[in-house]
């Protein structure tokens, strides 16, 4: 077996099967990502995005006398942003070393055999591939949402490399003065921060934020009868009574392995940045996560029309490289989250 071509004619090894096997993957990691849940996807025909910003735009028409003229209720042309995404693509790879060993691992047998190690293998890898793939967007979605930025980092050394402003205006997007820890309440600095949300965006159901910044506010929430300092239920049960709305707290403390370098090095990185607190509209959809078209994904659909490849899902490939000694496979996804400025509200809480 001196390279890869055989893989051609496995059905079950093919870039068009692989595909199909990671897009049945939960993309939120079966609710360990909340992208989803404040991004919901948005399938679109482009990478090239023209996103309209919606405006905060409330106008109220006046009484007229009898045959006057009523009041003119002119046309908001909001601004506009071009975005472009570039994809989010991992690889992995199969060398000559790893077949080498694999052929030992079998005592040289025939091709079959070998086929179905691989067969074993090779599935599991793509499908964590695809999973990376999600937990990008994870990172970029808290990114955009939390500061109103996306950092594209150089994957061959993990240098900062471009940094994507969405532009908010800078009241969306405020920094507490004084901060919350040096305040005389944080329970109460943090209802007038909610308050004042509602009056920007909208009816709220809750915040998100680190557990460093709920403990802050629990810790100044007021005494219960006899100074008894309030359990988190009662917490929220407070609020709610305060706001005369439903309220939830969403604490969020997840983390992923970040590459520091252009090899193996990682750090685990929490996907929420500390002292950040956003407001959660009605309905908790903040903005949309737009899905455009893998190129290759066509033309795997193109290949195999009875796969019912999802051609803005993620994508699966590989490639005989090196003189057909290794195999890289791929695995691309292009997407990119794009929050709506009318419903962000973000405070650094400085705790």
């Amino acid at each position: 077996m001196a390279n890869f071509a055989w893989m051609a004619q496995v059905a079950s090894l093919s870039p068009a099967a692989l595909t199909v096997q990671a897009q049945t993957l939960s993309p939120n990691d079966n609710g360990r990502l909340l992208w989803d849940l404040f991004f919901p996807r948005v399938n679109v025909n482009s990478v090239r995005l023209s996103e309209i910003n919606t405006v905060d735009d409330r106008p109220a028409a006046d009484r007229r006398e009898w045959n006057a003229r009523g009041r003119l209720i002119p046309v908001l042309t909001p601004a506009q942003r071009k975005l472009e995404m570039v994809p989010i693509e991992s690889y992995d790879k199969i060398d000559e070393l790893e077949m080498q060993y694999l052929m030992e691992g079998t005592f040289g047998a025939n091709q079959a055999i070998i086929e179905q190690q691989i067969g074993v293998r090779l599935p599991a890898r793509t499908d964590r591939l695809a999973m990376a793939a999600y937990r990008r967007l994870e990172l970029d979605a808290m990114s955009a949402w939390s500061t109103g930025t996306i950092i594209q980092r150089n994957p061959q050394n993990a240098a900062q490399t471009f940094t994507v402003s969405f532009g908010f205006d800078a009241a969306r997007l405020a920094t507490a003065s004084p901060t919350w820890a040096a305040a005389s309440n944080a329970y109460d600095a943090f209802i007038t921060w909610f308050e004042a949300g509602i009056e920007a965006v909208g009816p709220g159901e809750g915040a998100m934020m680190r557990l460093a910044t709920y403990k802050e506010i629990l810790a100044d929430s007021p005494d219960l009868p006899g100074g008894v300092k309030m359990t988190r239920s009662q917490l929220t049960d407070r609020i709610q009574q305060d706001l005369g709305s439903p309220f939830q707290f969403v604490i969020n403390e997840n983390s992923l392995d970040v590459f520091t370098d252009g090899g193996t090095a990682v750090t685990r990185t929490k996907v929420w940045p500390a002292e950040q607190v956003a407001f959660i509209p009605a309905g908790k959809q903040v903005g949309s996560t737009a899905f455009a078209p893998v190129r290759r994904a066509m033309e795997l659909d193109a290949q195999v029309p009875e796969a019912s490849i999802d051609v803005n899902g993620v994508t699966v490939y590989h490639d005989a490289d090196n003189g057909g000694r290794e195999l890289e496979i791929d695995a691309q996804l292009n997407a990119m989250p794009v929050p709506q400025e009318s419903k962000v509200w973000v405070v650094d809480a400085g705790v």
